[in-house]
């Protein structure tokens, strides 16, 4: 059996918004951020697993770019 917790809201206007995603089907709003870090780290897992050893990834958000690279043999 999970324990279920009720969230605290710090208006009514959150509290309704937040029902309505859940009744549409959509989570919490995402920092996209935390998504970005999250995918990025998803593909060098996938990287890893597929092609062995360790990758290592940059992400410059002033560059604009995100790299993901082999570390070596």
């Amino acid at each position: 059996m999970a324990i279920e917790f009720e969230r605290r809201y710090a208006t009514r206007n959150e509290e309704i918004i937040a029902k309505l995603r859940a009744e549409a089907g959509a989570g919490p709003p995402i920092d996209p951020h935390m998504k970005v870090k999250r995918l990025v780290a998803e593909l060098s897992t996938a990287m890893a697993l597929i092609h062995g050893g360790h990758w290592s990834v940059d992400i410059s958000h002033h560059g604009r770019f995100i790299v993901i690279a082999h570390d070596g043999y």
